[in-house]
């Protein structure tokens, strides 16, 4: 009677070993972050781009816009109409208001929980009216407004154009600057994947309880046998 609990005390115990090495099988593997070359993306308008900043204006390069000369490329913004094209959008997606601007835009290939985000300041010099900024998600258009740092989290996977830009607004004249720093991609949303190490250990004291179980039970038979 002692040989036979022993045995099962030792294939209760093997069995938890398995377990425990098969508990451990998944585990969610550490969000990641990727930066954002903002100088690969395509430009359109007066845009100066480095890997880790871009800086965005609807100023005229001969100044004739302002007192002052904001433009920093030598190239002029965009007409309204140019720049919904290069963005992709349909016609007055930037507000019938719109007048002209400058935008840079990239494709992004997203999972599901994957978020863009970067932080930005909007300096306008526009005493007459309101220059906007804005963000595009395919067809999507989202204002930036003051310098709080933007965040979008996508839904779903696919292939997403995704577009920053700003703009002139009933006029021409009075010039804004938009600057972008720090833009990452990032996935709040990890899978459970299993580690190498951890899924060596399973396999292997699964395989130990199985073994320990097989040979103790065939010791039970034995012991149940001479009894008989």
């Amino acid at each position: 009677m002692l040989d036979a609990t022993f045995i099962k005390r030792r294939i209760h115990k093997a069995m938890v070993f398995s377990f425990l090495g098969l508990s451990s099988f998944t585990i969610a593997s550490p969000s990641f972050a990727a930066s954002l070359n903002l100088s690969n993306w395509d430009k359109s308008g007066d845009v100066v781009a480095v890997p880790s900043q871009a800086m965005l204006t609807n100023a005229f390069a001969n100044g004739s816009d302002d007192a002052a000369n904001y433009n920093v490329s030598g190239n002029n913004p965009a007409y309204i109409s140019s720049l919904e094209t290069f963005l992709g959008l349909n016609p007055g997606a930037l507000g019938i208001d719109a007048t002209e601007g400058s935008a840079i835009k990239t494709t992004l290939n997203i999972l599901a929980g994957d978020a863009i985000s970067f932080d930005y300041f909007l300096l306008t010099y526009d005493t007459f009216s309101s220059d906007r900024a804005f963000v595009t998600i395919s067809n999507s258009v989202i204002p930036l407004t003051g310098s709080d740092p933007f965040r979008y989290t996508f839904a779903t996977s696919g292939i997403y154009k995704v577009g920053i830009g700003v703009t002139d607004v009933n006029d021409t004249s009075g010039s804004s600057i938009l600057s972008l720093t720090n833009a990452l991609v990032t996935n709040s949303n990890p899978q459970p994947v299993p580690e190498p190490l951890t899924t060596l250990a399973s396999i292997l004291a699964g395989s130990f309880g199985v073994m320990l179980k097989r040979k103790d039970i065939k010791k039970l038979n034995q012991i149940s046998c001479k009894k008989m």
